[in-house]
This record gives C-alpha cells, sequence and structure tokens, in this order.
C-alpha cells in the first residue's frame, strides 16, 4: 500500500486497484470527501455525505447512499484509538469511450482509509506562514462549490508553495482571493468576519459551514464577499480552516514583494475553541 494508507475498499470489497478504463482515472469524473477520524468517530460525516449527495446529483451519479453508509460502517468496524482520514471518492465507474458518458453507467465507491498524525498538525495551532499562488484558479458556476476530482489547478498552485511555507493562498481569475489549496480563508475586517465569494470557484467547505453556523448561534455573522488582495492588508485577523486539521492562525503571507502579518485575536480564538469542542467531543486520548 502507498505511504500512510492503511485499507483501501472498492465497492464493498478489499482492493488497491481499479480499473484503467474507469472515467475518474479518465476524466476525473467524480467526486470526493475527506473526513476526519477522532478515535474512529467520523466528524462531520452527514454534512460531508449532504455535500457528497449534493455533488452526484450535480454529475448524475447515481449512487445508493443506504448502500455507501453500510460500506462505511463496515470500513470502520477495526477499533483504532489514534486519528486517521477517511476519504471516499465516487466515479461513474466504467462507462465507455469519449466524454459523453454511457446511458448504463453504474459507480465506483472507493473508501482509503489514512493514518494522521494530530500531534505534528498541533504544532501549527501557534499559527502558520503562507504563499500566495501565481496560478489562478479556473472559473464555473456549475461546479464551484463541490469537490470534483479534477483538481489540476490545487496541483499547479502547490507546487509554488515554497517548502518553509504551510500553504498556498489561490485567486480567481480577476484577482480576488478566493481560498487555500487544501483550505477555506476567514478574515476580519474593521469588526466584520468574512470569508470569499464561492459562487464562481472554490469549495464550500465543511469546516468552514461548521464554524458559521457556531459563530451564528452568538449573533456573530460571516459575510460572503469579494475579497481583494488589499481587502486581506488591511484585515486585523486571518485563519483558514478545513475539516482535516480543524483550524490555522495565519501569522504571515508572502505576496509577490510584500510580506503581510497578523495576530491571532478573539474571532480566531473561538474558532479554534468551536473546532477542539467538535474534535474533542470523540477524541479520547
Amino acid at each position: 500500500m502507498s505511504e500512510g494508507l492503511l485499507q483501501s475498499w472498492i465497492n464493498g470489497q478489499q482492493a488497491e486497484l481499479i480499473s484503467i478504463q474507469d472515467r475518474g482515472f479518465q476524466y476525473g469524473d467524480g467526486c470526493f470527501e475527506t473526513v476526519r477520524l477522532c478515535s474512529n468517530f467520523p466528524v462531520l460525516l452527514p454534512a460531508h455525505l449532504e455535500r457528497l449527495r449534493n455533488s452526484c446529483q450535480l454529475l448524475n451519479i447515481a449512487v445508493d447512499f443506504d448502500l455507501l453508509q453500510w460500506e462505511i460502517k463496515q470500513l470502520l468496524q477495526v477499533d483504532m484509538s489514534t486519528d486517521h482520514v477517511l476519504k471516499i471518492m465516487i466515479t461513474r465507474g466504467i462507462g465507455g469511450r469519449g466524454y459523453k458518458p454511457d446511458s448504463n453507467s453504474g459507480n465506483s465507491r472507493i473508501l482509503q482509509l489514512f493514518d494522521y498524525n494530530a500531534d505534528s498538525e498541533k504544532k501549527k495551532d501557534g499559527g502558520v506562514n503562507v504563499f500566495l499562488c501565481k496560478h489562478r484558479l479556473s472559473s464555473s458556476n456549475t461546479l464551484a462549490g463541490i469537490k470534483h476530482l479534477n483538481r489540476l489547478d490545487q496541483v499547479l498552485a502547490s507546487q509554488e508553495i515554497p517548502a518553509h511555507y504551510d500553504e498556498g493562498i489561490c485567486m480567481d481569475q480577476e484577482g480576488h482571493i478566493v481560498e487555500g489549496c487544501k483550505s477555506n480563508l476567514i478574515l476580519t475586517v474593521d469588526g466584520q468576519l468574512c470569508t470569499p465569494d464561492l459562487s464562481c470557484c472554490g469549495v464550500d467547505g465543511i469546516m468552514l459551514n461548521y464554524l458559521i453556523s457556531n459563530f451564528a448561534k452568538q449573533r456573530i455573522d460571516i459575510k460572503r464577499r469579494k475579497v481583494s488582495l488589499e481587502n486581506l492588508a488591511e484585515a486585523e485577523e486571518v485563519f483558514l480552516c478545513n475539516s482535516v486539521y480543524g483550524v490555522w492562525p495565519v501569522i504571515m503571507m508572502q505576496a509577490n514583494a510584500t510580506a503581510l502579518s497578523w495576530k491571532p485575536g478573539a474571532h480566531t480564538y473561538s474558532a479554534i475553541q468551536f473546532k477542539n469542542e467538535i474534535f474533542g467531543i470523540h477524541n479520547k486520548h
């Protein structure tokens, strides 16, 4: 198995290989979710499955979600006391040559269980350094928000990140800040929490929406808006979030020849607390 891969199931059977005719391999025809496991409990799994269901509906891939959830449950029967990551991939399966799918196409359900070093990520709780990538994300009003298998934008942007930086920040074609290569971004400008508009590109993150919901319970709104590099420079706080590591405060960003810096503030610490609550509920170590 590849490094860090503990188990791999394909269509309910332990396996590592798919057909070279699978449309996920041929065309990136599919979608995926990445779920944090704390003491073998899949954190925010209902939200992940809901986004996956919406993604499959958008792509017109028919999936039996009752069967998929049963397969996930079976995979997680092994008692594991440390943190892991579950990756769920859905492809259209084998369905004819050419872009147009075969009308009889089914699906391939791929589950992968990876080891996760939570202790190494905790070292970044105090803050991370990020790098503004030159590669700009492709725009699509239709595909924006979902985690489809076409991740070449993220692959190209990630190659730009210097070794001593923790994440890359991506812009859209018009030069607006969108997200990190593997994360969403939240900032505070003039005391107002905001997050970049994702209507044309980017991933509508599970952790992002979890934080939006929890801040709303405190009557604090996170506004979705266009975010410029100037807005970022004016921000009082900046932090990143995703459903695997949770929340990272950003303390420095290299943007072309300019270095921007921030300090974690009250909103950042609240986000970290929300993250600790959802991860800590099922994390017994």
